[in-house]
């Protein structure tokens, strides 16, 4: 249960204004309880503008990302499904969703145990998912310098809604070169049923 406790500077106060509010009327308590909420959802709503203001950087744990070199120099594919991913959404409710990264490594390859470390410290990010599908892709791009990199990000039905989000680095608009044609016919899922990992 959470602590409701008043600290002992605050008592004092917290008394009196309770003792205030016992005073009004019905109505003017009333009033004063709304005024209150209105004032703590402009606060809050400010806060969201705020934050929607910062840089994708804000965000980033880049740094919890480990790279090892590729072995070989011939092109592969790498898939990883993250089946469990869950941040706190812009409403302060957590989101769950999961992850598919279609890689192309180059110099690096992905070392997967930090890539766990990386996914879970989102955990109380207070973030938007169309945000941080485009944090983690660049946090990617910029660890590993990959070939390619196609991140999606497929979240689990809120309110009767489910929302998935890609992003391509071979797409013109973020700066490949349209080298890979696979995306063309929008083969989102490069060969996985979504149904969880038992059904790979």
């Amino acid at each position: 249960m959470p602590d409701t406790s008043v600290p002992d500077a605050d008592e004092a106060l917290f008394d009196s204004v309770l003792e205030g509010l016992r005073r009004l009327p019905p109505d003017s308590r009333k009033k004063a309880f709304a005024t209150l909420k209105r004032e703590r959802a402009e606060t809050e709503k400010a806060a969201v503008q705020a934050m929607r203001d910062l840089p994708n950087a804000h965000w980033s744990k880049a740094h919890l990302l480990e790279r090892i070199p590729n072995p070989g120099q011939a092109a592969y594919e790498q898939k990883i499904l993250v089946p469990e991913f869950t941040f706190m959404g812009v409403s302060a409710q957590p989101d769950f969703g999961e992850m598919l990264l279609t890689f192309y490594p180059g110099k690096w390859t992905i070392e997967l145990k930090s890539l766990k470390v990386y996914k879970d410290a989102f955990r109380d990010s207070l973030v938007s998912y169309e945000r941080l599908c485009n944090v983690v892709f660049d946090d990617l791009m910029a660890v590993y310098e990959p070939t390619r990199l196609r991140t999606m990000m497929i979240m689990r039905p809120r309110g009767g809604i489910s929302s998935c989000l890609t992003i391509d680095s071979d797409w013109k608009i973020r700066g490949g070169t349209e080298a890979f044609s696979d995306w063309q016919q929008n083969t989102d899922r490069f060969g996985y049923e979504v149904h969880g990992p038992q059904r790979l």
